[in-house]
């Protein structure tokens, strides 16, 4: 089945929760160990309230199935020297991943920037996370330094690439 990317809405919310405690507790790379991802309706509401109304903010969804299989947040400063910048973060449900999901994400990521006049993309990949490195490599990204001992996984320290996309 095709997937949609869309920005996320505030009635997307509870959904939201769902698909990002799934993500987060499936994949060994993010921040959040298995069940520490766990706001408030309201809490979760707030956050995705800021996203819809900021210009420095985006959140993006993916849509497979009639259920949110994936996200990608995009964070910008509104300072002037670094306003040409966003950081992002982005995740797909292991069971919807390998289908072009991240790759679409990207997309959006890359369209919207090129909309608001960014010009530098960065994201932070595990070393170990090889199926998130192919994806970036292949959307142009370039690894630009390691951040050693950045993430504390079952009691071992994991460096991050940090990687960047320069649009023209």
């Amino acid at each position: 089945m095709a997937h949609i990317i869309r920005r996320v809405s505030i009635k997307d919310v509870e959904n939201f929760i769902s698909m990002l405690s799934k993500i987060y507790d499936e994949s060994p790379y993010m921040f959040y160990t298995p069940g520490e991802y766990d706001p408030s309706v309201t809490s979760a509401s707030k956050q995705l309230e800021e996203y819809i109304t900021s210009p420095y903010k985006v959140i993006f969804v993916a849509e497979s199935d009639e259920q949110l299989v994936g996200f990608a947040f995009v964070n910008t400063m509104h300072f002037k020297r670094i306003k040409h910048v966003a950081k992002i973060d982005l995740g797909v449900k292991k069971l919807y991943q390998h289908r072009g999901i991240g790759q679409a994400l990207l997309d959006a990521i890359t369209a919207w920037c090129l909309n608001n006049q960014i010009h530098r993309i960065e994201a932070n990949v595990p070393l170990n996370n090889q199926p998130a490195l192919e994806l970036f490599k292949s959307a142009d990204f370039q690894i630009e330094g390691v951040l050693k001992d950045k993430l504390f996984i079952d009691g071992k320290y994991y460096d991050d690439y940090m990687m960047a996309k320069i649009l023209n």
